[in-house]
């Protein structure tokens, strides 16, 4: 009896696992270590960054059949996950993280960067703040200070992040949505 069931719980188990995408990760860790001489000693302190590229495998259309299947590479599909971590003293932990993940509005790129009261929205390329998102009290919501708008966001069931603001000129509920890359 005690086989008959141990074999159900592993099918059940593989059959599960099993029906997960198929993802395409690359994980690259790099680490600085920086001495700093004060002129009473010196002090040294590392930083680690760790990058995380995720991409759904795809494969061609044409090579339904085939055993050796084209793989499509699509850039607008890749999630990247950044962590920072920074140690300030002599133990073998590091003191704080920074992480942060990339999203896409309107063709643009732009870098979330997770805060202890939500996260900083900034442009890869500057950078400055384009806005924040503070947790709300209710579990789903931000409360959304951006440079030329105040609003509302919240992450919908497909993993973007959705901004909905008031917009005076046009009279009209505005909804702006920042695309996570799958």
């Amino acid at each position: 009896m005690k086989t008959i069931l141990y074999v159900g719980l592993f099918l059940i188990s593989s059959s599960l696992l099993a029906q997960e995408k198929s993802r395409d990760m690359s994980q690259e860790t790099e680490t600085k270590t920086v001495r700093i001489d004060d002129g009473r000693k010196v002090v040294e302190k590392k930083v680690k960054t760790t990058t995380t590229e995720e991409n759904e495998v795809r494969l061609s259309e044409e090579d339904v059949n085939k055993v050796d299947q084209e793989r499509i590479i699509s850039d607008s599909d890749k999630k990247i996950t950044q962590t920072i971590e920074i140690d300030n003293d002599v133990d073998p932990f590091y003191d704080s993280e920074i992480e942060s993940m990339n999203y896409q509005q309107d063709g643009k790129n732009y870098r979330f960067v997770r805060t202890t009261a939500g996260f900083d929205i900034a442009t890869p390329e500057s950078k400055a703040n384009y806005g924040s998102a503070i947790k709300s009290t209710n579990s789903n919501e931000y409360v959304i200070k951006m440079n030329e708008f105040s609003g509302t966001g919240y992450f919908n069931s497909d993993g973007n992040f959705v901004i909905e603001y008031y917009d005076k000129e046009r009279d009209a509920l505005i909804q702006k949505e920042f695309i996570s890359p799958k």
